[in-house]
């Protein structure tokens, strides 16, 4: 539920006894709402309840469905991969990468620096997120713990020198074993579509068969060279092979977004040596006996 208020004429107000006055809800319900990110002003998260608004000021509340629980923590199991420049963990479908415009803390990143935090002083540990999962997408994320191997690692996903492997179960048979799509991005009335060469920004992706099921669906590698907003699930529907579980772009439904994120391989900014982070498989992809393995991390 979303509710958007704007400041009348008539002077400065902080925010607490705006909402006071023009939202249904008690003081301890909008120090609640503000202290979990879902209040924001002039379209960002406003987390101080003192934060002075002029008139003309445009104030949101996004109300989640389930309130203001803090339910999400790390599980310390599904760390692949860890020292003092790097983190890597295997994300749970169904979780957000990062804050969204209703809750700053049932997410990946903040749940990893509250995890972080616990064990530095002062609580406020450094880390650097530079590529997201779709909140429905599994797999490898990938964080950086020092301010010298964020500059690195930026410069390696920026150049272009990251490569990236995804899993995806679709629904069709594709006419080829591989093939390399090229079609462009853009957005349109807030809806991420592919386009015609010249009218979006450059999106590649290799894609690979890796096994024909029955039923009509096949177990596909997907290999993203440029990083573009739901570049995957985009690229297969623009090929009429929808991901299973993807109802935004023609899949059908399933119990889960079927798109998981395998493999990152990057070199390591202090060592220069390529380090490979795998995520396990999970069983729903598995081709056959022997492909599930668990998650692992070498360096070549």
């Amino acid at each position: 539920m979303k509710y958007l208020y704007r400041v009348a004429p008539g002077g400065p107000v902080p925010l607490d006894r705006f909402l006071q006055r023009v939202a249904p809800f008690g003081l301890n319900r909008i120090l609640d709402l503000i202290d979990f990110g879902s209040v924001w002003v002039g379209g960002r998260a406003e987390r101080k309840p003192s934060r002075v608004l002029q008139p003309g000021d445009e104030v949101t509340l996004n109300i989640p469905s389930y309130g203001t629980e803090r339910f999400y923590a790390v599980d310390p199991s599904r760390i692949l991969y860890r020292d003092s420049c790097l983190l890597a963990y295997d994300k749970e479908p169904g979780i957000p990468s990062q804050a969204t415009p209703y809750d700053a803390h049932n997410n990946v990143f903040a749940a990893l620096a509250s995890a972080l935090g616990s064990a530095v002083r002062g609580g406020k540990p450094y880390i650097g997120l530079h590529h997201r999962l779709d909140q429905e997408t599994s797999g490898v994320m990938l964080f950086s713990l020092s301010a010298r191997a964020n500059g690195a690692i930026a410069a390696s996903f920026r150049e272009r020198r990251v490569e990236k492997k995804y899993l995806a179960v679709v629904r069709g048979s594709p006419a080829d074993e591989e093939w390399l799509e090229e079609a462009p991005i853009t957005r349109r009335e807030g809806r991420y579509q592919c386009c015609a060469k010249g009218e979006g920004r450059e999106a590649v992706t290799r894609f690979r068969v890796l096994q024909r099921r029955a039923g009509g669906t096949a177990l596909l590698e997907a290999s993203p060279q440029t990083g573009r907003t739901h570049q995957i699930r985009l690229h297969l529907a623009h090929r009429g092979l929808p991901v299973l579980g993807d109802a935004r772009y023609g899949g059908e439904g399933f119990r889960r977004l079927m798109l998981h994120a395998h493999r990152l391989a990057i070199a390591h900014p202090a060592t220069g040596r390529m380090l490979v982070l795998e995520a396990p498989v999970p069983e729903e992809f598995a081709p056959s006996e022997g492909f599930r393995e668990s998650g692992k991390t070498r360096e070549k």
